[in-house]
């Protein structure tokens, strides 16, 4: 963990955050981070990096929990976002992911889907739900590992530890992308190429990194982070795919 105080002194010197707003994290008994970028910026390896194995972190990861269900059918991890083709009516079938019924309400992007894909969601959802009010419950630090690119997100982020929230330094990491967004798309093709090699599949189109990257907002004061820690892997990200 000395690693980890030292990065964040580190970091924090760099940081704008108002003094009044800095606490000595090394201190608190509990921190929750909230990681704060997109795929393929470092935020797994920041984990790996910060944190001694004897002394891992709670993360809270949706992208775990439906490879861990993809698992259940014997699917990859693209199957779990797999919708029938436009032409596509109710009530036919297909073999791997069940019958084609109408949409839930709340998914307005598209009116058919497929039944199992729905059954294998809602797995995910409830893990999901389970993983986050889980957290308050363990003496380990947390980490909620995912995108968390606005403010609604973080928010949400920071319900694993609703009603204890007094007993946690808030730190927001931010991994800083503007500007290396073509690597970062290059670099999630290659990693796509290396999991279809090795069996697996887990594709992020082009147009949900812009979508991602067009709905980052700055973290503002009233967040109520007590500390904000500047990643920049941008540098690191443009070598990976010379």
């Amino acid at each position: 963990m000395q690693k980890l105080f030292e990065n964040w002194r580190r970091y924090i010197n760099e940081q704008e955050t108002p003094d009044d707003l800095r606490v000595d994290a090394a201190n608190s008994a509990r921190k929750i981070f909230v990681l704060v970028g997109p795929p393929s910026i470092g935020k797994s390896t920041w984990i790996k990096s910060n944190f001694e194995k004897q002394n891992m972190p709670y993360v809270i990861n949706r992208d775990d929990i439906v490879e861990s269900v993809a698992g259940q059918y014997e699917w990859a991890y693209d199957d779990l976002f797999m919708s029938p083709p436009p032409e596509s009516n109710l009530g036919e079938r297909s073999d791997k992911y069940g019958e084609v019924v109408k949409s839930p309400e709340y998914m307005t992007w598209q009116p058919l889907s497929y039944d199992k894909v729905l059954e294998a969601n809602l797995k995910v959802h409830n893990l999901f739900t389970q993983r986050v009010g889980g957290a308050p419950e363990t003496e380990q630090d947390i980490v909620v590992d995912m995108t968390n690119m606005n403010s609604a997100a973080r928010e949400r982020a920071l319900h694993a530890i609703k009603g204890s929230d007094k007993e946690y330094t808030k730190i927001a990491v931010v991994f800083e992308f503007e500007g290396a967004e073509q690597n970062i798309k290059k670099l999630a093709t290659k990693r796509a190429e290396e999991a279809r090699k090795a069996g697996k599949s887990k594709t992020i189109p082009d147009a949900a990194f812009d979508r991602m990257f067009s709905s980052f907002e700055k973290i503002d004061v009233g967040e109520g982070f007590d500390e904000i820690i500047s990643v920049d892997n941008r540098e690191t990200i443009k070598s990976l795919t010379i």
